[in-house]
């Protein structure tokens, strides 16, 4: 587990969903009209699928931006391990 608790094959699987997701927005997006339907806002269902997935990839984004910071805690605390480590089998006379 890592620090929030969170396993990273959990975090690998919401990476590939959140991928898949934009993968298949886009292509709702494309194939989608451009209109606006009546009672639809004035926004045209291509404009609300690449809304949608524009939010997929901000989440994306966080989810990805999160794991890479915990990985560089991770790898700064196992660091300090071994420097401490270090100082203490090598003493240095001053």
């Amino acid at each position: 587990m890592t620090q929030r608790n969170v396993a990273p094959e959990v975090r690998s699987k919401v990476v590939a969903k959140l991928v898949y997701a934009i993968e298949e927005t886009e292509s709702l997006a494309k194939s989608a009209g451009k209109r606006p339907r009546a009672g639809g806002g004035g926004i045209s269902p291509k404009e609300r699928w690449f809304q949608l997935m524009g939010y997929l990839a901000q989440v994306l984004d966080g989810v990805l931006r999160n794991f890479d910071l915990e990985s560089v805690k991770e790898k700064m605390d196992q660091m300090e391990i071994a420097l401490d480590e270090l100082q203490r089998t090598n003493p240095t006379t001053g």
